[in-house]
Formats: structure tokens, C-alpha cells, sequence
């Protein structure tokens, strides 16, 4: 697979993933208080409306992404936050934080990724989380069975996620998704995993 120029897509405007703020199961748990206090990381952020969602006085807030242009629009965007966020544009599986993170949110970034990374992800998602640490996968586009249809987004579900994670984390809960962004109904599922100690 030819690498993707994410870089050139936020430049360019071609961003059809980039739904203007953040998704209705991310408001549904953090209503259910289910997202901790810590440290949180959000890997692909883009221009950061989880960011925002998430941020609060008790959290550290970091978001991660390879485009300059999603982080200067996330910070032209939002001047006055209600907690600590950081935005770092760096590469995913380079990035290293010393004590780990107490929660990661994955929404629309392992279904980007090629799919020869997946197992690469898992382990830098164990590196990074610590011990006791909740990881929190909106997985979409949820297929079962998984067509052959190519990505970005590529179509994943929960057994494939299940299986890049193996021993290192117990399976939380998994559910369907009641509310989405127009067009995703119905193709998402929200999972949770929380990191072995």
C-alpha cells in the first residue's frame, strides 16, 4: 500500500472523515463517567474536537497526529480550554511519554492505518498504557465479515481488534452504537479494553 499523504489532505481540504466535532458515543461515555482523570492520549487527533471533548481541569490531554495543518487549525479553533491538552505532531509508533497514560481513545485511526501496522499498534498501545489503563476503540466501519473493499478506512471489527490486543487486555464491554455521524449509522461499535497489570 502506497503511504498516505495526510499532510496533503488536510492542506487541500480533502478531509471527508473530519465530521466537525466529536462523535455521539464519545459524548455517551464520558456522560456515563466512564472515561478516567490522568493522563489521556488520542492518537490521529486531527483538528482535536475530541481533544476538547475530553479536556477537563483533572486530565492531561494528549493529542497526536502527523499534520501541522490539523494542528494549526485545532489551536486557531480553540484558544480557551477547561484543562491541560497538548498537541504534538509526531508519528504514532515513534512516540514515547515517560509514566504512560491512563487512557487512550481510538477512534478512526486504526482503521487508517495499513494494515500491515496493526500489530505494531497494539504493541505500542500496550507500551504506552499503563497498567490498570483503559483503552477505549470506536470501532468504524464495523463489518462482519470483513469485505475485501480497500482502505483508508479499511473495514475492521471487534474480533480483529480482539485479536491484535491478545493476552495483554481484558475485554471491558462491547456494544453497537445507538447514535453516530450521519452516513456512519449502523457501522460502529464501541469496545473497551483495559490493560493487564
Amino acid at each position: 500500500m502506497a503511504p498516505v499523504d495526510w499532510e496533503g489532505a488536510w492542506r487541500e481540504g480533502r478531509t471527508p472523515w473530519d465530521a466537525g466535532r466529536s462523535p455521539p458515543a464519545l459524548r455517551d461515555l464520558l456522560a456515563a463517567d466512564l472515561v478516567p482523570a490522568g493522563r489521556l492520549l488520542v492518537p490521529g487527533c486531527g483538528t482535536g474536537y475530541d481533544l476538547v471533548s475530553l479536556a477537563r481541569a483533572d486530565r492531561e490531554v494528549i493529542g497526536i497526529d502527523l499534520s501541522e495543518k490539523a494542528r494549526d487549525a485545532f489551536y486557531a479553533m480553540h484558544d480557551d480550554l477547561p484543562g491541560p491538552v497538548r498537541y504534538e505532531v509526531t508519528d504514532f509508533f515513534a512516540f514515547e511519554i515517560e509514566g504512560g497514560v491512563d487512557f487512550v481513545w481510538d477512534y478512526t485511526f486504526f482503521c487508517a492505518l495499513d494494515p500491515e501496522r496493526r500489530g505494531d499498534w497494539a504493541e505500542v498501545i500496550a507500551r504506552l498504557l499503563r497498567p490498570g489503563g483503559l483503552l477505549a476503540t470506536l470501532i468504524f466501519p464495523f463489518e462482519d465479515p470483513i469485505s475485501d473493499r480497500e482502505g483508508p478506512p479499511w473495514p475492521i471489527n471487534t474480533e480483529l481488534v480482539r485479536g491484535f490486543l491478545g493476552t495483554r487486555f481484558d475485554e471491558v464491554q462491547v456494544q453497537p452504537v445507538e447514535q453516530s455521524h450521519p452516513g456512519r449509522e449502523g457501522r460502529e461499535r464501541l469496545a473497551l479494553w483495559r490493560r493487564r497489570r
